[in-house]
């Protein structure tokens, strides 16, 4: 069978046919691939139109030269430039830049604007910052035999030297993964080491310090690069087979704790009144046995001093001493008696004012009355006994 060849018919752009041409640009109907020079110097003459540049003529730049020249310089500037700026970074201040070269690494960039070398260093950003929590519960077995459940929370960033900062990007593979295998090994050591009691009430606060202290040996012996900033306890509590004995454990705790804190309230009410007034009770023993003693030894005096006076006219000195005494008794009493004996003499009794002077007697303090009975002591007198004997000697 022999087909028939169609030629093939091209439209020109003013609606005419052209047998000699075709859509690669080529006459006589040749067939084949494009010409790529002259694709390439139709794109620069048409770069040189847009930046203002004159076109050449086909015959001059058929050759190629120095056009192509300036193409390829050209390209390369652009290819440099766009090299250039992809190097350009920029470190905001809670991170750190840390620089490889090859894989190596470099250096440790802070805050600010910086440039590396693309290719050949590349970077990775570290937030030194940024605080994070990391989380572990678990049932632990305590030092009486006991099995309690506990939840730790540990808060944690990364250290703000660039020592840090690399150890935290090399020495360890996953270091969030060690610091969750370190924490659960606190917990079981530090809790194992403790009664059930204590885990769930009274050192709750000190086995989180003791496991901080831990955690943050064991990533500083691995060089982690990562800093513990607390570990708290969000919940320890009984499994539920046994909690609501554990429960009424708890209760019966703090009613204890509460008891203990309101007798130390009453303890520290009752305790400074009492010694305060016992206190001023023995002052004022004291001050009374002062004044028995001194009153005492100055009666003596005067006695030692009457004494003498009393030994030359003993009779005289025993009448003035009943007289005072009758005079001391009778003042006490409401009672007035008087001996006119014979006469009419007038004798008047300010009976308002003797009341006064009763009451304000009476009314007196102890102190007062000694002195008074001092005064009227015959003893405290030399002066008028000895006055008296001498008197009667010498009438």
């Amino acid at each position: 069978m022999i087909k028939k060849r169609i030629p093939l018919i091209w439209n020109k752009p003013g609606g005419g046919q052209d047998n000699g041409s075709n859509p690669w640009g080529r006459k006589g109907g040749e067939q084949g691939p494009p010409d790529l020079d002259q694709i390439f110097r139709q794109f620069y003459d048409k770069i040189k139109r847009v930046l203002g540049g004159t076109r050449r003529s086909s015959s001059s730049s058929s050759d190629g030269g120095p056009e192509f020249q300036f193409f390829s310089a050209t390209f390369f500037v652009v290819l440099l430039v766009l090299y250039a700026i992809s190097g350009i970074y920029i470190v905001d201040p809670p991170e750190r830049a840390v620089v490889m070269r090859f894989g190596k690494y470099a250096r440790t960039e802070g805050p600010g604007p910086h440039w590396l070398p693309p290719l050949i260093e590349t970077k990775e950003i570290v937030n030194v910052e940024q605080v994070a929590t990391t989380d572990h519960s678990g049932l632990v077995l305590t030092k009486d035999g006991n099995i309690v459940s506990v939840g730790v929370a540990v808060p944690y960033r990364i250290g703000e030297d660039d020592e840090d900062v690399r150890s935290f990007l090399f020495n360890v593979v996953n270091p969030i993964r060690s610091l969750k295998q370190s924490t659960e090994s606190a917990l079981r050591q530090v809790v194992g080491q403790s009664t059930m009691d204590e885990v769930l009430t009274s050192k709750r606060s000190e086995i989180a310090t003791a496991m901080k202290e831990q955690i943050v040996a064991t990533l500083k012996n691995y060089h982690t690069g990562i800093w513990v900033l607390d570990v708290v306890m969000q919940f320890a509590k009984a499994p539920d087979e046994v909690r609501a004995a554990f429960d009424d454990v708890i209760k019966a705790s703090a009613d204890e704790e509460r008891l203990v804190n309101q007798a130390r309230a009453y303890e520290n009410e009752v305790l400074p009144r009492a010694k305060g007034t016992a206190e001023r009770l023995r002052n004022e023993a004291l001050g009374y046995k002062e004044e028995t003693i001194l009153v005492a030894e100055g009666n003596v005096q005067r006695f030692n001093l009457v004494l003498p006076q009393y030994l030359k006219a003993p009779k005289v000195t025993q009448a003035r001493m009943y007289l005072d005494t009758l005079e001391q008794i009778l003042s006490k009493t409401s009672k007035v008696i008087v001996n006119a004996g014979e006469g009419n003499n007038l004798i008047y009794l300010p009976l308002d004012r003797l009341m006064v002077e009763k009451q304000q007697a009476t009314d007196a303090s102890p102190v007062e009355q000694s002195s008074s009975s001092t005064m009227n002591n015959p003893l405290k007198e030399p002066l008028s006994i000895t006055s008296g004997f001498q008197k009667e000697k010498n009438p």
